[in-house]
């Protein structure tokens, strides 16, 4: 597991508020400097570190709600798997601290729900890692390795689930760059 960058800027005599501007936007480069290895299926670990640093955005993020405006509610974040499309709601509403927490509300769910998915992806990753473990072990005599027909069939339902996850987090990936996601989070973070 890849180490967490070092954060550069942060001082203890600033607001909560000004090194949240600081802290949020360094955690969200960790995570995009993991994107040139997305695309290459094979490259397990280094989707385990973008799970990894998603993750630590995810929990700077919920640590620094109260930064934003009205950002010290309880966050509704559910996973969004299937819902399509970012999109951030800027349609008024009377007030701007109510449209605030609500973008940093859905942001943090398109987070959350990277995070799941990619883990997803990692406990495949692990199940597989084990079952390969285990026929390899598994009564090997005169050169034929005798695999009960259940292990088989769950290798190949989980290399199935892991590429039908893999699918979705690329889609997702894929959906979130065309909508200018980084952008737009980086834009927030710092406004």
């Amino acid at each position: 597991m890849a180490k967490a960058h070092k954060v550069i800027g942060v001082a203890p005599l600033r607001s909560y508020q000004e090194n949240a501007r600081i802290i949020l936007p360094q955690r969200l480069e960790e995570v995009y400097t993991w994107e040139p290895f997305i695309r290459d299926e094979t490259r397990c670990e280094e989707l385990h570190n973008m799970r990894i640093s998603i993750k630590r955005l995810r929990y700077t993020m919920e640590l620094f709600r109260v930064a934003y405006p009205n950002g010290g509610q309880q966050s509704a974040v559910s996973r969004r798997r299937n819902s399509g499309q970012f999109q951030v709601s800027t349609e008024s509403r009377g007030r701007s601290d109510l449209i605030t927490y609500n973008q940093y509300a859905e942001f943090l769910a398109v987070i959350v729900d990277l995070q799941e998915i990619l883990g997803d992806i990692h406990d495949a990753d692990v199940v597989l890692e084990v079952l390969a473990g285990y026929t390899s072990q598994s009564g090997n005599q005169g050169g034929q390795i005798d695999v009960p027909s259940g292990v088989v069939t769950l290798i190949a339902r989980t290399k199935e689930t892991r590429e039908s996850d893999y699918e979705t987090f690329l889609e997702k990936w894929d959906q979130l760059s065309a909508a200018g996601f980084k952008q737009k989070l980086l834009s927030f973070l710092l406004s």
